[in-house]
């Protein structure tokens, strides 16, 4: 007898969480629920929340990440940008939806194999892309700069973020990385382009 679409996702879904939990058991600080892996940091306060989302059109799953980090956020306020996160909710650092990315979406498997390469499928996507990006987010390591440059529409305020990493991992960044960090490409998005350029020459000029 043919499943139903509920069925199916019911059944992917928790095949899904069973896989990552045993594959990503190494991973402290983190917590598996239903659609749901939640990484802790009890020292910082940081938080991050990967969220599977079934898409009905597509019939298939995006992954949506969040990250707060308290000690950035903190950081940033007092910096008081004067101009708007690009997230919707100011109270993250990062925030993505695998919608946004080519080919980072899985289908909805109607069969065991289908199943097994999909659960597998997410894990690479999680070890090769998401899960580095995260884990520097939660450390607030220098490793967080390349991930801003690479993608810094998914983070909230990219340049300010960028010289706050700088400054707690104590590097100074050489002119050819502060030329890229002042490049247009790292604003995120280029509205308020004025404002946001005058801030980030201000800060290149004080972050020494």
């Amino acid at each position: 007898m043919k499943q139903t679409t509920a069925e199916l996702r019911k059944n992917f879904e928790k095949r899904l969480i069973e896989f990552l939990k045993k594959e990503l058991s190494h991973l402290s600080g983190t917590k598996f629920t239903r659609n749901r892996i939640n990484i802790t940091r009890k020292e910082s306060g940081a938080v991050a929340n990967i969220h599977f989302e079934y898409l009905t059109n597509t019939r298939s799953y995006e992954a949506i990440i969040l990250v707060e980090q308290p000690v950035l956020q903190a950081a940033i306020a007092q910096m008081a940008p004067p101009y708007p996160s690009n997230l919707a909710n100011a109270s993250f650092v990062y925030s993505m939806s695998t919608t946004s990315e080519k080919d980072a979406c899985i289908d909805l498997p109607t069969t065991e194999q289908g199943i097994e390469n999909a659960c597998g499928r997410m894990l690479a996507l999680l070890n090769g892309t998401y899960l580095p990006i995260v884990l520097n987010a939660l450390e607030a390591g220098p490793a967080m700069v390349d991930d801003i440059l690479a993608r810094p529409k998914y983070y909230s305020h990219p340049v300010p973020l960028i010289f706050t990493v700088l400054k707690i991992n104590g590097i100074q960044a050489s002119e050819e990385s502060l030329a890229r960090i002042l490049s247009e490409q790292t604003l995120g998005y280029t509205n308020h382009h004025e404002l946001k350029n005058a801030f980030h020459q201000h800060l290149a000029s004080t972050s020494g």
